[in-house]
C-alpha cells in the first residue's frame, strides 16, 4: 500500500492491489501524515486477514445503522420519519465510535441495565430490536461476520384494553364536539391515529362505502368497508371532493392527545389510550365470531400471531375444543381412556 497526494487536494490517498488483482485508490480523509499512515496500516491489516483467513474487517456500527435506516426509509418514509428516526438518532449518539464487534453480551447487558433506569421495558426492547436488525442486515449483506449474542429481554405483555359499549357511550359524551366522530370512526374501522388524522376525502368512496388508508405502518394501503354507523359518521361531516376528513376550526386535526385524555378523565375511564380504540374494533369483531384471518386483513396486521391476543374472546374459542372430549366414537375402532383400560379391553378381545 502506497500513500500519495493528488494535485487537487491536500488530503492523503492510498493505492493498493486488491484480492481481485485490480488497482484500488481511496482517500484517507486527512491531511495529517501520521494519521494517514495509521489508517493505511489498519486497511492493510484488514485486507490481509480477509485475503488469507476470510475474516472481514471490523464494521463501524454507524455504517450498519445508516444502512439499516436507509432501507427502512425506503420501505416506508412516513413511518420512518414518525417512528424510527428518533430511535436511530438516539442509538447513533449512544454508540458513537462503537464497532459492530463491540456489542458483546456483557456490554449490551450493561446498556440494558442503564436504559431501564429511565425508560420502560418496551422502549428498551425496541432499542435492542433496531441494533439487532442493523447487525443482522450487515451479516446478510456479507459485510460483517459478527454474530450478536444479546441477553434476552422479555417483551412487555401485549396490551388488550378495549371499551364496552357503555364505556364508549360515556367517552363520546364526555369528548369535545370535534373529537366525537373521530372516536366513533376509530372504533368502527380500526384505523390507527395517524391513519385517521391523515385521511383525505379523496380516499373515501361514499358510493361503495369504503375508505382507504394510504401508506400505512406496514407500507401498504388498506381498504376498509364501512359499517352503517361509520357511513353515517362521514355523512355528518359533509363529504367533500378533497381535504382532511377530521377537522377542527376548518383545519386538519393535528394532535388530540390532551383532549382525548381529558375526555377519558371526565368519563371516568382509566388506563385507556386512543390506540385502544383499535383494540376495541378487533375485539368486537372476534366476539362477533369473525375468524382471526379476516380480523388480520381488516386491521392490517402482518401475521396471525399479532391477532392471537384476541383469540380468547371468540365465542367458540373453548366451546368447539371442549366438545371434542364429549365425542365417543364407539364404532370407529378407537378406544378412549387410560392405558390400563386399553390393555384390559385388548385382553378381553383376545379371549
Amino acid at each position: 500500500m502506497r500513500l500519495y497526494k493528488r494535485k487537487d487536494t491536500t488530503q492523503w490517498w492510498a493505492t493498493w492491489n486488491g484480492q481481485d488483482g485490480k488497482r484500488h485508490r481511496r482517500s484517507l480523509g486527512t491531511d495529517d501524515r501520521k494519521l494517514a499512515e495509521a489508517l493505511a496500516a489498519k486497511w492493510a491489516k484488514d485486507n490481509f486477514l480477509e485475503e488469507h483467513f476470510g475474516k472481514k474487517p471490523d464494521l463501524p456500527f454507524s455504517e450498519a445503522l445508516l444502512n439499516y435506516a436507509k432501507a427502512k426509509k425506503r420501505d416506508s418514509e412516513k413511518h420512518f420519519m414518525t417512528k424510527t428516526l428518533y430511535r436511530v438518532r438516539f442509538l447513533a449518539e449512544r454508540f458513537k465510535g462503537w464497532n459492530v464487534s463491540d456489542f458483546t453480551y456483557r456490554k449490551v447487558q450493561a446498556f440494558i441495565d442503564q436504559r431501564l433506569e429511565t425508560v420502560s421495558p418496551a422502549t428498551c426492547f425496541g432499542d435492542l430490536a433496531v441494533v439487532r436488525a442493523a447487525i443482522n442486515k450487515a451479516r446478510r449483506e456479507e459485510i460483517t461476520d459478527f454474530v450478536p449474542n444479546f441477553p434476552k429481554l422479555r417483551p412487555s405483555k401485549p396490551r388488550n384494553r378495549w371499551l364496552t359499549f357503555e364505556e364508549e357511550d360515556k367517552l363520546v359524551q364526555a369528548a369535545a364536539k370535534h373529537l366525537r366522530p373521530l372516536i366513533r370512526f376509530a372504533v368502527d374501522t380500526g384505523g390507527r391515529r395517524s391513519e385517521l388524522l391523515e385521511l383525505d376525502w379523496r380516499n373515501v368512496a361514499m358510493k361503495s362505502r369504503r375508505v382507504t388508508f394510504v401508506d400505512t405502518k406496514n407500507g401498504e394501503d388498506r381498504s376498509v368497508r364501512l359499517c352503517e354507523r361509520a357511513y353515517e359518521t362521514l355523512l355528518s361531516l359533509k363529504p367533500k371532493d378533497s381535504g382532511p376528513v377530521f377537522t377542527y376550526g376548518g383545519k386538519a386535526v393535528q394532535d388530540m392527545r390532551s383532549s382525548f385524555e381529558r375526555a377519558c378523565r371526565l368519563a371516568g375511564i382509566e388506563d385507556f389510550r386512543f390506540h385502544d380504540l383499535r383494540h376495541t374494533f378487533a375485539s368486537r369483531l372476534v366476539q362477533g365470531g369473525v375468524p382471526l384471518y379476516e380480523v388480520m386483513n381488516l386491521t392490517g396486521y402482518k401475521s396471525l400471531g399479532m391477532v392471537q391476543r384476541y383469540a380468547h374472546l371468540s365465542p367458540d374459542f373453548q366451546e368447539v375444543a371442549i366438545r371434542v372430549l364429549d365425542h365417543r366414537p364407539e364404532h370407529s375402532g378407537h378406544i378412549l381412556g387410560t392405558v390400563e383400560n386399553h390393555r384390559s379391553r385388548k385382553m378381553a378381545v383376545s379371549h
